[in-house]
């Protein structure tokens, strides 16, 4: 399965496609001339790859059973990650926290070459497309 384009991402790719299409517009207001009619080509060629990039990035249906499979794979993600994970305090506040740094540098060690991040939020996109979701969002107040 492919993985899903973020809100942000779609919002992104429709904005460079507006911005396009409004150069046709333009360059169809100057007249017809070989070059323009090239220009236009290309362009409506851009806004074919925009078009297919959004739909492809699209979350597709999910059946029930694929939603509980990968609603439990999160709910094991977020547990492997709470492991370690410092508190929201401690990433604010590092210098009442002795330890806070080199502890959010083991964290980082444990999980950044495993693509396990990269999988959650995946998993996030899949489960709910409209939210944005990060590590953040799991880390205690305290």
């Amino acid at each position: 399965m492919k993985t899903p384009l973020s809100t942000s991402e779609v919002e992104f790719l429709q904005e460079e496609k507006r911005e396009l299409e409004s150069s046709i517009k333009e360059a169809e207001g100057y007249g017809e001339g070989t070059g323009r009619s090239q220009d236009v080509s290309l362009i409506r060629k851009q806004i074919d790859r925009l078009d297919l990039a959004i739909q492809e990035g699209k979350p597709g249906k999910l059946t029930p059973a694929q939603r509980d499979a990968l609603a439990k794979e999160a709910k094991t993600l977020e547990e492997r990650f709470l492991e370690g994970l410092p508190s929201k305090y401690e990433m604010d506040h590092p210098a009442k926290c002795p330890g806070a740094v080199r502890k959010h540098m083991k964290w980082l060690t444990r999980f950044e070459n495993t693509g396990m991040v990269d999988r959650y939020r995946t998993v996030q996109r899949l489960l709910n497309p409209g939210e944005e979701s990060s590590i953040e969002s799991l880390r205690k107040e305290k």
